[in-house]
C-alpha cells in the first residue's frame, strides 16, 4: 500500500518518458483524439434527440472518410432512431475559393478527396439499414432551388445537422441551405468552428454563422463543443 501511494503521489503525475514520435505517429495521434472527442459529441447529441423525440434527418455537409457519417449512422441505428440521411460534397476534394491560404494555409484546392464510390463502400455495413441519398458537387452549384423545391415537397425537416466544410463560403452555402428544414430542438454542428483565420470570432465561420442565424431568424443555444476547433447549437425557429 505505501509504494502504491507513493506513485499516486509522484508528480508530475504523467510519465514524460517518450521519444520524439515520427510524422505518422503525430497524425495518428492527434486523429485518435480529435475522432474521439467527435464520436462522444454524436453520443450526446443522439441522446438528446432519443430523450426528446425529436425525429429529423441528417444533414452532413463535408463527408470525407465517412468518419461522423458513420458516427451518426450507428447511434440512430443503436437507438432505433427513424431518419434518412443526407451525404453533400464534391467528393473531389477542397474547393478553390480564392482565399484557402488566408483562411488556414493547409486549405489546399483538392485536400480531403474521398470519391463517391470509396464512400458508399465506407458506410456499407450501416447503410443498408437506413436510407442514404448522396448530392454530388460543390455546394453553390448543387444546393441549387430545385433541390430545396424538392426537400420542401417531401416535407424534409433535419434533426441533426453537420457542417464540416472548412471553409468559410461552403459553410454559408451548406448553413444557408439547411437552415430552412429545422424544426424545434434540431442540433447544429460546425465542426471547423474555431479553424479559419485562427479563430477570430469576427471573421471566417464565425462571422458568417452569426449573419446566417440572423438573417433566418433563428433562436439558438450554444451547445458542447468537440475537439479543438468544433461547436454546436441547438436550433429553434
Amino acid at each position: 500500500m505505501k509504494s502504491e501511494i507513493k506513485n499516486i503521489l509522484k508528480e508530475p503525475w504523467v510519465d514524460l518518458n517518450f521519444k520524439k514520435p515520427t510524422k505518422k505517429q503525430e497524425i495518428e495521434y492527434n486523429q485518435t483524439f480529435r475522432q474521439s472527442e467527435k464520436l462522444k459529441f454524436f453520443q450526446r447529441a443522439f441522446d438528446f434527440l432519443y430523450n426528446n423525440k425529436i425525429n429529423g434527418d441528417y444533414f452532413e455537409f463535408g463527408c470525407h472518410r465517412a468518419r461522423t457519417f458513420r458516427f451518426a449512422l450507428r447511434e440512430s441505428i443503436i437507438k432505433n432512431i427513424p431518419m434518412n440521411f443526407h451525404a453533400f460534397d464534391s467528393f473531389k476534394g477542397l474547393p478553390d475559393h480564392g482565399n484557402n491560404d488566408k483562411q488556414n494555409t493547409w486549405h489546399t484546392k483538392g485536400l480531403l478527396s474521398t470519391s463517391d464510390k470509396d464512400f458508399k463502400k465506407l458506410i456499407s455495413k450501416y447503410s443498408k439499414f437506413k436510407k442514404v441519398s448522396l448530392y454530388k458537387g460543390y455546394y453553390e452549384d448543387s444546393l441549387d432551388k430545385s433541390l430545396f423545391l424538392s426537400f420542401q415537397k417531401k416535407k424534409i425537416t433535419a434533426s441533426l445537422i453537420n457542417i464540416d466544410c472548412d471553409l468559410e463560403k461552403s459553410v454559408s452555402c451548406s448553413l444557408d441551405f439547411s437552415l430552412n428544414f429545422i424544426q424545434d430542438g434540431t442540433v447544429l454542428y460546425i465542426d471547423d468552428y474555431y479553424d479559419t483565420y485562427n479563430g477570430h470570432p469576427k471573421k471566417g465561420i464565425p462571422l458568417v454563422v452569426n449573419k446566417l442565424f440572423k438573417k433566418h431568424k433563428i433562436i439558438f443555444e450554444p451547445w458542447y463543443n468537440a475537439a479543438g476547433c468544433g461547436k454546436s447549437y441547438l436550433l429553434y425557429k
